[in-house]
């Protein structure tokens, strides 16, 4: 081998180049001709004495030392797994004798062993724990004369953990468990932990939800802390000063038949000159959740409600969200108000805003909200409400109209809910429709958010936005491809608006590619996110949105 063109293939190799192909060292060594076999030979064996590494595809770079990359450690089988990094195109295979102590989905520092042709690109060995992923584990419990051991379910999860006989909680052999990790596994020892909760026994109703958010760390509970703090909450009702009293009005919430949580309620009313004054009253859980307490920091810490398919883990103790911010009928309830006067072509023309007490009259539900409006189908105790269903319904299509008009993407997808029996075993998926009575509270809700956050921009108040950016002219590019063969107008890519989307959409609507469509469609976007920039709703075409009515 040519040591000296070794040196100058190694020295064009190097980090700060982010490595390089034989033909690049040839062409800045400007070697042409015949000697190219002795670039291309010397190559090969820098390549095959491990004083170069592939990194992607014909590139190389040098590898002086042991090169050490930091990644995720994913077990497959019970002989092998890779490391997966971003610094690098090719997952580094690991043989179980090279893993030591890694346990899947940890953060591991890799060292390369071998880089070449072979059946895996790139092997290493794991040389240290960055960081551990599984705090926690769900597994089945066994009981022994002198110890006792979990099983996990993950079966990438090859090692039992061990748990001292006095950190069982309880658990009889056979129980599925959350078993916390209390030491790591060393060289030739196990993991050890104690188990946090007993889950259940095969057979037990609720079996597979409990297993389901001992997985995801959903909590089964509230702390102590938070539970005597909400016990100590005054649940009394009164009209401060500064609040608005609007508990005459004609208030009605419209949810699903087994909601427990009532967030909004709604009203309107034609005024003399033939606008509407529509309310949205959204409960006030910054009354009842003090910055820095311990609600709060519980509530920051779960980030939101999570709805599984037999129940609500809450954000809030139930004293608060099943109970005084809920918007349950006849009963006084702190609020946050956005009162708008809205004209015929569904614009704002004002807009109060601020703290009110409320009462609402009549709780509804969108089963019945629907028979009325549409096949005349009305409980005795509804009827009072019949004429300001009408306005609403009226409200919701001038609101709709309004928002077709500006370009706003109206996606419908179908939506399931699954059906339980008493045991909580699914019998069937039942599909939920978008009706009238789902789309008067979404055009109520969708013209509170867009309001109120125009009404914190403008006052220059902080506030966080609901943003959704315009699409990615790479994604366009893609949306382009899949849909050249539907012979359909595709958005331009440099000046792309959401009414270019809604007519594709209305171009295919009860076609055989409408479902293709929308999904391609919705796949090109980017997602919405919270920022505390505003951004504009691409989607809705909006401006300026936020939401306001998710307290």
């Amino acid at each position: 081998m040519d040591l000296q063109l070794a040196h100058d293939i190694i020295s064009i190799c190097n980090e700060e180049t982010g490595g390089a192909t034989v033909e690049d060292c040839a062409e800045q060594l400007g070697i042409t001709g015949a000697r190219l076999a002795d670039v291309f030979d010397t190559f090969e064996e820098l390549v095959r004495s491990e004083k170069l590494m592939r990194i992607a595809g014909d590139r190389y770079i040098s590898a002086k030392q042991p090169q050490e990359i930091t990644g995720i450690y994913k077990g497959y089988t019970p002989t092998f797994g890779f490391v997966l990094s971003q610094d690098l195109t090719e997952d580094v295979y690991i043989a179980e004798q090279n893993r030591h102590t890694a346990m899947n989905n940890d953060k591991v520092t890799v060292r390369i062993l071998h880089s070449g042709d072979g059946r895996h690109k790139q092997e290493g060995e794991i040389v240290s724990i960055v960081e551990r992923a599984n705090k926690t584990l769900v597994g089945t419990f066994q009981l022994e004369k002198h110890s006792a051991f979990v099983t996990p379910d993950d079966e990438r999860i090859r090692e039992d953990i061990y748990v001292p006989l006095d950190k069982t909680g309880g658990a009889r052999s056979s129980a599925r468990v959350l078993v916390k990790i209390t030491k790591w596994p060393e060289e030739g020892r196990k993991a050890e932990g104690e188990v946090t909760e007993v889950l259940g026994y095969d057979g037990d109703k609720d079996l597979d939800i409990k297993v389901i958010m001992a997985r995801h760390g959903l909590p089964f509970d509230f702390p102590e802390d938070v539970k005597k703090e909400a016990e100590r909450i005054d649940t009394t009702v009164t009209l401060e000063e500064g609040r608005r009293d609007y508990r005459d009005r004609q208030l009605i919430t419209i949810d699903s038949e087994d909601a427990k949580d009532l967030d909004d309620a709604i009203d309107v009313v034609r005024l003399p000159n033939g606008h509407f004054r529509l309310g949205v009253y959204i409960a006030d859980v910054s009354y009842y959740v003090r910055p820095g307490s311990a609600i709060d920091q519980e509530a920051y810490k779960r980030g939101t409600n999570v709805y599984l398919v037999d129940r609500v883990i809450p954000m809030l103790p139930t004293v608060l969200s099943n109970g005084i911010c809920s918007l349950n009928a006849n009963e006084d309830r702190y609020s946050m108000t956005c009162v708008m006067e809205i004209d015929e072509e569904g614009k704002v023309l004002k807009a109060d805003i601020g703290p009110a007490v409320i009462r609402v009259k009549r709780r509804c539900n969108y089963v019945e909200i629907r028979k009325a409006l549409l096949e005349g189908i009305v409980p005795d105790d509804l009827q009072p409400f019949m004429p300001m269903l009408h306005e609403l319904r009226a409200l919701s299509t001038v609101l709709k109209n309004m928002r077709l008009r500006r370009g706003a993407i109206d996606f419908d997808f179908p939506e399931y809910k699954v059906i339980l029996d008493p045991e909580g075993v699914p019998l069937r998926l039942e599909k939920r429709e978008r009706t009238i009575a789902e789309q008067i509270v979404e055009e109520s809700m969708l013209i509170a958010n867009e309001t109120v956050a125009c009404y914190l921009r403008d006052s220059e108040n902080p506030s966080v936005y609901r943003i959704h950016e315009l699409p990615e002219p790479e994604r366009l590019e893609m949306m382009r491809t899949v849909l050249s063969s539907f012979n359909l107008p595709m958005p331009d890519t440099e000046s792309v608006k959401p009414a270019d989307f809604q007519k594709l959409l209305e171009m295919t609507k009860g076609t055989d590619e409408a479902a293709v469509v929308q999904t391609i469609a919705l796949r090109s976007m980017q997602q919405a996110r919270y920022s505390t920039t505003n951004a504009g709703h691409f989607g809705l075409a909006s401006e300026c949105y936020t939401h306001f009515t998710s307290p």
